[in-house]
């Protein structure tokens, strides 16, 4: 999970510079399996170092575009796949992870 400022909605494009050690290791992690991470919105607190208060609904984003930088740092172009709601957190070890599971969209009468 990448808790963020910001909202991440579905078909949206999302470029992001990864420079924190625990967030390289995460997209370490995704580039080595499906591509895919939950973005959710921070509510109270900072997107660096942590202890901040998460929202429990998010965006599955997939990396569409990935450069590690010479000193480590990753430079991403992601995009919103679905809406994900949180079932509950898991330790931040090494990085913020979640259960999730998918949020289906309601349909209107």
């Amino acid at each position: 999970m990448f808790p963020l400022g910001m909202v991440l909605f579905p078909g949206q494009i999302l470029p992001l510079h990864v420079f924190e050690p625990r967030y390289r290791a995460m997209v370490q992690d995704c580039l080595a399996g499906d591509q895919h991470f939950g973005v959710v919105l921070i509510e109270r607190g900072s997107e660096v170092g942590g202890q901040d208060v998460r929202t429990d609904v998010g965006t599955r984003a997939r990396i569409l575009e990935s450069e590690e930088l010479p000193d480590g740092r990753w430079v991403l172009a992601t995009v919103g796949v679905e809406r994900i709601q949180v079932e509950r957190w898991l330790p931040d070890d090494p990085y913020p992870e979640a259960d999730a599971t998918r949020w289906p969209l309601r349909r209107r009468r």
